[in-house]
C-alpha cells in the first residue's frame, strides 16, 4: 500500500510538472500584438514654427493604444523634427507619459534624433532622453533587435559604427541558438526602397554597407525588418526578408495623404500587419 502510494505521489508530481511545462512552452510562444508608430517628428509640418498638428496625432494615437493594450508600442525614430531641441523633446514626452504604464514603449534611433552624421556625443544625448541607440528585446519568443541606422550612414565614427556591426551579428547568432520562433530587425531607415542594388538616397542606407547587413540578416533567416522615414507606406523584399517601412502619425508625404498606425499580430506560425489611418483605428484587436 505504501508503495502504491508513493507510485501515485511520483505520478502526480511528474504530471504537475508536465503541465507546468507545457504551459510555458505555450506562453513562450503565444500570440501577440504590438504598434508600431513612425516619425512623430513634433514640429515638422511648419518647420519647427509649431507642434500642434504633430502633438494632435500623437494624443489620437496614445487614445488608440490605451485602448488597444497592445504587448508594446516601439516607436520607430524621428521623435522630433529638431534635433535635441529641448522644448520639443519635452512636449514629446509629456504625451508619450500618457500611455499606460503598463505598456512598454521602445524607441529607434532617428536621423532627426542624433543626427544625420552622429557623433558619440549624440549618441550620449540621445541614451539619456530615449535609451539605448541599440539594443534588442524578447517576447512569446520572438526576438526584436533594434539597430542605429543613422550610425551606418556617411562620415559617422568608424569605431561606433563597428562596435554597433559586431553586436548585431552576435544579436543575429543569439537569436538562432535560443531557436527564436520570429525575428525582427528595428531601423529608422530602410535597407531600400525597391531594389537591395540601388544607388545611395536620402531614404535609404548607404550601399557599400547595405548589402552586408542584408546578408547577414538572410544568413539568420530574419523575416521582417521594420522602419519609418519615408513618411509614407511602403514594402519590399530581398530574398526572406520583408522590409515594412510604416507611414507616418505626424506628416504624410503620400498621395494622398495618410497618417496613422501600423498594428502586427504575430503568431507562431505567421505574422499579420496592417496600416490604419488614425480616423479608421479598430476598436479592439482580436488574436
Amino acid at each position: 500500500m505504501e508503495d502504491q502510494l508513493k507510485y501515485l505521489r511520483t505520478l502526480s508530481t511528474a504530471l504537475i510538472l508536465l503541465a507546468l511545462l507545457a504551459t510555458a512552452a505555450f506562453a513562450a510562444n503565444a500570440p501577440f500584438f504590438f504598434v508600431q508608430l513612425a516619425d512623430p517628428q513634433l514640429g515638422f509640418t511648419t518647420g519647427n514654427k509649431d507642434m500642434t498638428v504633430e502633438i494632435d496625432h500623437l494624443k489620437q494615437a496614445v487614445a488608440d493604444i490605451n485602448r488597444l493594450k497592445p504587448a508594446f508600442v516601439l516607436i520607430s525614430g524621428d521623435m522630433t523634427h529638431a534635433t535635441h531641441d529641448p522644448k520639443q523633446i519635452r512636449e514629446f514626452w509629456k504625451v508619450a507619459h500618457e500611455i499606460a504604464p503598463s505598456i512598454p514603449l521602445h524607441f529607434v534611433a532617428g536621423n532627426h534624433d542624433v543626427g544625420q552624421a552622429p557623433t558619440a556625443a549624440d549618441i550620449r544625448s540621445y541614451q539619456k532622453l530615449f535609451g539605448d541607440d541599440h539594443y534588442s528585446f524578447s517576447i512569446s519568443g520572438t526576438r526584436f533587435i533594434v539597430l542605429d541606422t543613422p550610425l551606418i550612414g556617411k562620415g559617422t565614427d568608424d569605431g561606433l559604427r563597428d562596435v554597433q556591426r559586431k553586436w548585431f551579428e552576435s544579436e543575429l547568432e543569439g537569436a538562432e541558438t535560443a531557436k527564436a520562433t520570429h525575428i525582427f530587425v528595428c531601423t529608422h531607415q530602410p535597407w531600400f526602397l525597391k531594389d537591395p542594388n540601388e544607388p545611395d538616397k536620402y531614404q535609404n542606407v548607404p550601399l557599400a554597407v547595405r548589402q552586408d547587413y542584408l546578408d547577414l540578416m538572410d544568413k539568420y533567416g530574419v523575416e521582417y525588418n521594420i522602419s519609418g522615414h519615408l513618411h509614407y507606406d511602403l514594402t519590399a523584399t530581398d530574398r526572406k526578408l520583408t522590409e515594412i517601412s510604416c507611414g507616418p502619425i505626424s506628416k504624410s508625404v503620400a498621395k494622398p495623404p495618410v497618417v496613422g498606425l501600423r498594428i502586427w499580430k504575430v503568431y507562431p506560425d505567421r505574422i499579420q500587419t496592417d496600416f490604419y489611418a488614425l480616423d479608421n483605428v479598430p476598436e479592439k484587436v482580436t488574436l
